[in-house]
C-alpha cells in the first residue's frame, strides 16, 4: 500500500506540474477498460519517462478534477491504471510484451483525500496477494504517440482467466524528470 500511495503521489505531482492541452474533451467511446464484463471509462493518460522505464497511466478523472482535488476537493469513484514499461520512452507502433512492463496496476472507486489516492479495490495487477487477479499474459500496443495525441490498446489474461482489454485514444499530460 505503500507503494501505491507514493505512485498515486507522483501522479498527482505530475498533474500539477505537466504541460498538456487545454482540451478536456478528449473522451470518446473508445476510452476504456474492459475487465471481463466491467467497463469503466477513463478521461486522461498520463506519460513520465523516467531513466530506463516510462510511467503510463490512465484514468477516469479530468485534469480540471484533478487539479480542484489539490484546492481540497475530494474526488471520488476514482479509477486508476498505471504500468511501468521498461523503455526510455514509449514508441509509436511498438507493443510491449509482460515481460516489458514491471509493474501493471488497476484500481476502481478509490478516493483522492487530501491529494493521496486512498481505498479501491484491484481489479488486476503484475503481483500481488490475490493470485486470480495477477495478470499471466497480454501487452500494450503504442499505435500513435506524438505530441498532440496517444493512442494506445492493451490485451491482458488474469490467473483466473477474465479477459481484460482496453483502449485510450487522446491528448495526454507529458512530465520529464528531467525538465525539472
Amino acid at each position: 500500500m505503500k507503494h501505491l500511495k507514493k505512485i498515486s503521489l507522483l501522479f498527482l505531482t505530475i498533474l500539477l506540474t505537466a504541460c498538456s492541452s487545454n482540451d478536456d474533451s478528449n473522451t470518446s467511446e473508445s476510452n476504456f477498460i474492459l475487465v471481463g464484463d466491467s467497463s469503466f471509462e477513463m478521461k486522461m493518460a498520463v506519460v513520465e519517462p523516467s531513466f530506463n522505464s516510462v510511467f503510463l497511466s490512465i484514468t477516469n478523472k479530468t485534469e480540471a478534477e484533478i487539479n480542484a482535488s489539490f484546492s481540497g476537493t475530494t474526488l471520488n469513484n476514482v479509477d486508476y491504471f498505471s504500468a511501468k514499461i521498461s523503455h526510455s520512452d514509449l514508441s509509436p507502433g511498438e507493443t510491449y510484451d509482460l515481460d516489458d512492463i514491471s509493474s501493471l496496476e488497476f484500481i476502481v472507486d478509490g478516493d483522492i483525500i487530501n491529494s493521496e489516492f486512498e481505498n479501491g479495490f484491484s481489479q488486476f495487477y503484475k503481483s500481488g496477494s490475490n493470485s486470480d487477479l495477477e495478470v499471466i499474459s497480454g501487452s500494450i500496443t503504442v499505435i500513435d504517440y506524438s505530441v498532440d495525441v496517444i493512442s494506445l490498446s492493451f490485451t491482458f489474461n488474469r490467473n483466473d482467466g477474465t479477459q481484460i482489454t482496453g483502449s485510450y485514444t487522446g491528448s495526454f499530460l507529458y512530465f520529464n524528470v528531467e525538465d525539472d
